[in-house]
């Protein structure tokens, strides 16, 4: 399989948008659907919690105007709140480690696949193309774009 090319009048990677970058990752996370679509729904949901917090918090600060009096409510609705708001926090964090987790296949696997290809194509090149060319700096990049995905 040929490797796409960037279109004409466009200067590589920067002319491109970032739904052009997706229309062609698109075939090789298909394969991942559903892990993609459980990711997707995790990072809704963390979105959610986080989204939640602030709203909680505001509950929190308006539940401490307590009436005078209300014996149970002096402890139950602070302590209540507070408890909430720590599950709200960390249910941000679980569902974003989640999300990485079940993810994390996703993107390895597709990497390993475009890595693969790229390498069939290098080889498949002529042999002039390589004898013309500085191609030990071609494999200095790919090394380092790899290692850079790897980092992240």
């Amino acid at each position: 399989m040929a490797l796409p090319q960037p279109a004409q009048g466009q200067p590589g990677a920067a002319g491109r948008s970032d739904w052009a970058t997706l229309r062609k990752l698109l075939p090789y996370l298909w394969r991942y659907r559903w892990r993609v679509g459980i990711a997707l729904a995790f990072l809704l949901a963390a979105k959610m919690a986080n989204v939640g917090v602030p709203l909680l918090l505001k509950e929190l600060v308006d539940g401490l105007a307590i009436q005078p009096g209300s014996a149970v409510s002096l402890l139950v609705v602070p302590v209540g709140l507070i408890v909430a708001y720590g599950a709200l926090r960390l249910s941000t964090t679980l569902f974003t480690e989640l999300r990485e987790l079940i993810f994390a296949k996703a993107t390895e696997g597709t990497a390993r696949i475009i890595s693969l290809q790229v390498f069939r194509h290098l080889h498949a090149l002529s042999l002039r193309f390589h004898l013309e060319r500085q191609t030990g700096g071609m494999t200095r990049d790919i090394e380092r774009a790899a290692r850079a995905r790897c980092t992240r």
